[in-house]
């Protein structure tokens, strides 16, 4: 009985004097993509890290330590290990985005108020000859009455200006366009990439694009899943392709 006792006393006292391996995994609670470069700080033995490009960090604490985590375009929190002593333990943690106020912005198609003023005032303007005093004209040249009229309305203010700004708008909403299009490659890039996957099966070159193009995820699956679970979904894709692979070499041999 005695040997019993003095065994609990030295594991209770090990736990105390020891600190739990706490692996973390951060993401977004609306989007659930990955919180990285996330600042987590134990407030009750002072150790600190930040999260990787997966949003996983890893860090030493005890039941009843509490996590300070914080991070730009998130609400901090503070986190709570509240389970039992383990050598090891892993948790997947929310954060709520945050919405920043700013002070309001005047956006015109035509760039500043002094820049409208001056391209409006630099516009060629026809005057009407009913509008004025016929002896106005006496000294002035005239031009033939054989002119070829102009077709009305295309050479007007209001029509060059229509057209000077509809150019500029279609010229931003096509810029907008390749850079959120560039913005959603680079994403995908992040999240599933030749270095990667080559990293986690081992494959190069030919073979490497062949299983790539096997894998067939889509943009939207790829942008709207968590890097951790196209990870997993590569293993498995991984094992399909190798065995199709060897049944088409045996194949090939015969």
């Amino acid at each position: 009985m005695l040997l019993l006792v003095s065994l609990s006393q030295i594991v209770y006292s090990q736990k105390s004097d020891s600190t739990i391996h706490f692996f973390g995994n951060l993401f977004s609670a609306e989007s659930f993509k990955p919180v990285k470069y996330a600042h987590i700080i134990n407030f009750n033995n002072g150790r600190a890290t930040v999260s990787d490009t997966l949003g996983n960090f890893d860090i030493r604490l005890r039941p009843g330590d509490s996590l300070r985590i914080t991070s730009i375009g998130f609400q901090s929190k503070t986190y709570q290990y509240t389970g039992e002593w383990e050598s090891v333990v892993f948790e997947s943690i929310p954060l709520q985005e945050r919405v920043y106020e700013i002070s309001s912005v005047e956006i015109t198609p035509w760039g500043t108020y002094e820049d409208f003023k001056n391209k409006f005032l630099n516009l060629d303007m026809e005057t009407p000859r009913e509008s004025l005093h016929p002896l106005v004209f006496e000294d002035l040249p005239q031009l033939p009455d054989d002119t070829e009229p102009m077709e009305p309305g295309i050479f007007s203010p209001v029509s060059m200006i229509y057209n000077l700004f509809s150019e500029e708008a279609k010229a931003r909403k096509k810029y907008q366009e390749l850079k959120n299009r560039e913005s959603i490659e680079k994403k995908i890039e992040e999240k599933f990439n030749r270095e990667t996957v080559s990293n986690l099966t081992g494959l190069e070159g030919e073979k490497l694009d062949r299983f790539m193009e096997f894998c067939n995820f889509t943009d939207a699956y790829i942008l709207n899943t968590k890097e951790y679970f196209i990870l997993e979904q590569v293993k498995l894709k991984y094992k399909q392709f190798m065995k199709l692979d060897s049944l088409n070499s045996v194949k090939l041999n015969q």
